[in-house]
């Protein structure tokens, strides 16, 4: 019995480690492991948590002036008195401010998030939406990296921090003025990481509540129609509606809702002569509006590209109105043609080229709005993700990588020089924040042209047939 014992209780006891050594290397193997997680910790979390310490430090000066001075916070005291209006039941759209509305979005926002939020009283308000914004960019980096990468592992640290970085200045705007611009981004993105992962209808549901809180995200919904994802297409089409129209209805009463819906898309949407500009005409012409729209006015027209005191004219030529709004309107669907070549009318076959695709989608919602300010801009953030990511990637030829490399940098400066509005605004006025965005979409039809056939699957599709 003993000899049995013996034999099952394992090695000898002359073979057996001794109890000092194994005592000596537990220690060791705690600390190893710990290193280990909190290597990784850093690895995943270090870029999210730089940004979103960022984007709340970004939110200290707002959140000051909501002590000193709550009804002139710059947009954030007009959201406030948005979500008052609501709460007490006066009407949206009667405020005026310069002669033009002053509250100039669906009555979406203010009914569903900006009211209960008004309860909170100024401070928290303007505190509640820079958390917001400021776990939106966070957010935003991981998604575009997702979608362009496939993983998010948080490496290599200065390219996942360099994409975030790359709209620090559109950040500060946002914070500074209170827009959600960030947060649509953020909803976007979310929302092609769903389709890709066969949920068409959180997709969708997600999509058009960003687009009934700010119709500026929608012309992405035209990637889902080239894309023939017609359940995303149709239930963005039911979603944007129930969010516009029928739950605000719900809480306003679907008459008052109905008649304000159709004040606000008279206003914004209803006037195409070109004599006006969404519901902005006195600014919406100057240089503070980068859409490719108003670039066109500025350049064709005699219009001025100023401040409205100080006037600024820019322009070559002095067409008609009409004429300065076709050519605008032409050259965003310029854009959109190369992208589908660019494509080769060939959309989203993997995971690679769909990540670019989606970056160029984001790259033109932007220039393609009727109204876009500066810190519309933010949307740039997955095309430079994807330019990150191409340009240093040996899958690509030598001539592509050096292309998006040379590409970037011209989108760079173009972008960059925009800062010198704040000592002369002719750069701006000419549109150089337009121009670097359009180089930075062209850039990356170069690169989704040029990706290889075996990325694009089309090497096992020619072996399949």
């Amino acid at each position: 019995m003993y000899a049995a014992d013996e034999h099952n209780s394992g090695p000898p006891l002359s073979q057996r480690p001794d109890i000092k050594t194994v005592i000596a290397e537990r220690p060791i193997q705690a600390v190893s492991a710990s290193r280990d997680l909190r290597t990784e910790f850093f690895r995943l979390w270090a870029v999210p948590l730089i940004l979103s310490g960022i984007g709340c430090v970004f939110t200290i000066l707002p959140i000051a002036n909501a002590f000193r001075t709550p009804d002139h916070n710059k947009d954030y005291a007009i959201w406030y008195r948005a979500g008052r209006s609501i709460l007490a039941g006066e009407p949206l759209y009667l405020r005026m401010m310069g002669g033009e509305t002053e509250y100039m979005y669906p009555p979406t926002a203010a009914v569903l998030f900006y009211a209960p939020l008004s309860i909170l009283g100024p401070v928290l308000f303007v505190v509640v939406l820079g958390l917001l914004n400021a776990a939106s960019w966070a957010f935003c980096v991981w998604a575009a990296t997702i979608l362009v990468k496939e993983k998010w592992n948080g490496e290599p640290f200065w390219a996942a921090l360099a994409s975030g970085l790359s709209i620090a200045p559109y950040v500060w705007d946002i914070q500074l003025l209170g827009q959600l611009n960030l947060l649509l981004l953020a909803m976007t993105l979310a929302a092609f990481v769903l389709l890709r992962n066969q949920r068409p209808i959180m997709c969708s549901v997600l999509f058009g509540t960003a687009v009934a809180l700010k119709a500026f995200p929608l012309p992405a919904i035209a990637y889902f129609i080239v894309r023939r994802k017609w359940i995303a297409v149709a239930a963005s089409v039911v979603s944007i509606v129930a969010m516009v129209w029928l739950i605000p209805g719900v809480v306003r009463g679907l008459e008052r809702n109905t008649k304000e819906v159709k004040h606000w898309a008279a206003m914004m949407i209803g006037d195409q002569s070109g004599e006006t500009m969404a519901a902005r005409s006195e600014i919406g012409f100057t240089r503070r509006n980068q859409s490719l729209i108003a670039v066109s006015h500025r350049l064709l027209r005699h219009v001025n590209a100023g401040n409205p005191n100080k006037d600024l004219y820019v322009n070559v030529v002095d067409i008609s109105p009409k004429i300065a709004q076709i050519v605008g309107y032409g050259l965003c669907l310029l854009l959109g043609l190369l992208l589908l070549i660019a494509c080769r009318f060939n959309f989203g076959p993997t995971p690679q080229c769909e990540g670019v695709e989606i970056a160029m989608v984001c790259t033109l919602v932007p220039l393609c709005s009727p109204l876009s300010w500066t810190y519309f801009f933010c949307w740039l953030l997955p095309g430079w993700t994807a330019i990150i990511f191409w340009a240093n990637n040996p899958v690509l030829t030598t001539q592509t990588r050096r292309f998006a490399k040379y590409g970037a940098v011209v989108a760079a400066l173009f972008i960059i020089s925009a800062v010198s509005e704040q000592i002369d605004p002719t750069l701006q006025a000419y549109g150089v924040t337009a121009f670097g965005s359009v180089m930075l979409f062209l850039t990356l039809a170069y690169v989704r042209f040029n990706l290889p056939d075996r990325i694009c699957g089309l090497d096992q599709s020619a072996g399949g047939r």
